[in-house]
């Protein structure tokens, strides 16, 4: 029997998300590739539809990653405050990390220390390498927002891969993983959660995974899409040795989320490791009970 599922990536249809770009981008999937159908709730944009289909697939909480890219590409962004409300209206659905922007980092990281005390949220999230300017994730201009995270023993998810730095204009090498190994090493007290698993450059991600207990896998749809490129180096990985640095997502709206539940237990893990990464490994990272 599976636990209740906490899913790392899943970006609501509500009015914050829709109105502008984020949610279109985040369909570029079943928008534009056949064996993506999309789900049914993200199609008519019905967050009632949307609770169905995560009770039916037995996911107890959505992670809203915050997104604040000022300007890169068609990604777009949603407000930090947009979030707090999205965990103040649904705060038996939602967790949430909000956002640094990385063109506004100060300004950003006072807001977050004004809001980081809000109902649900869970931690810091940034996407270095699909900024309007991209960045490494050791760049020197990010140690405010690891300070701030170690300050706070909030958790930062670093939002990397290839398409992704492609729809903001980049190439795709800004997704590699390396640069997270120096920043975990001179930050070993903050916890990092790389979203999206830093695709299609999964063999290293696992690497640097190993080489630094700090650091969190979150491959969401790369490892739970039958027949995707790179999943089974998550799968190994997770089977080898990071059992318990693993999470699972599906980022919604991307896939159906009972399509994505299958899919993910075909990978291949170890039965007896499929629970931490449906809910242990991210509940005791999220302290949520």
């Amino acid at each position: 029997m599976l636990p209740p599922i906490i899913d790392m990536r899943l970006r609501p249809p509500v009015y914050a998300w829709t109105k502008g770009s984020v949610f279109r981008t985040a369909m570029h999937y079943p928008r534009h590739c056949i064996s993506f159908k999309g789900a049914r709730s993200a199609w008519l944009e019905d967050v009632d539809i949307l609770f169905q289909e995560m009770d039916s697939a037995g996911v107890k909480y959505g992670v809203a990653m915050g997104r604040a890219s000022s300007g890169a590409g068609n990604l777009g962004g949603v407000s930090n405050k947009e979030i707090v409300e999205l965990l103040d209206t649904y705060p038996n659905r939602f967790l949430g990390f909000l956002g640094v922007d990385m063109e506004a980092i100060p300004e950003s990281l006072a807001e977050i220390r004004e809001l980081a005390s809000a109902r649900g949220v869970k931690g810091i999230s940034i996407e270095p390498g699909s900024g309007k300017v991209p960045r490494w994730s050791d760049d020197k201009s990010l140690d405010p927002v690891y300070e701030l995270a170690q300050e706070l023993k909030l958790p930062v998810s670093i939002s990397l891969s290839g398409l992704l730095s492609a729809l903001a204009g980049h190439e795709i090498t800004w997704s590699r993983p390396t640069s997270i190994q120096m920043a975990a090493q001179r930050y070993k007290d903050v916890k990092f959660i790389v979203s999206h698993a830093a695709w299609p450059y999964a063999d290293e991600m696992v690497v640097v995974a190993l080489a630094c207990p700090n650091i969190y896998v979150s491959p969401d749809l790369y490892a739970s899409t039958a027949g995707m490129i790179c999943a089974e180096s998550y799968v190994k990985g997770a089977n080898l040795f990071l059992e318990d640095r693993t999470l699972f997502g599906t980022a919604y709206p991307v896939r159906d989320i009972q399509d994505s539940l299958r899919d993910f237990l075909d990978m291949g893990w170890r039965k007896d490791i499929i629970n931490k990464i449906l809910w242990t490994n991210a509940a005791k990272l999220l302290n949520v009970d």
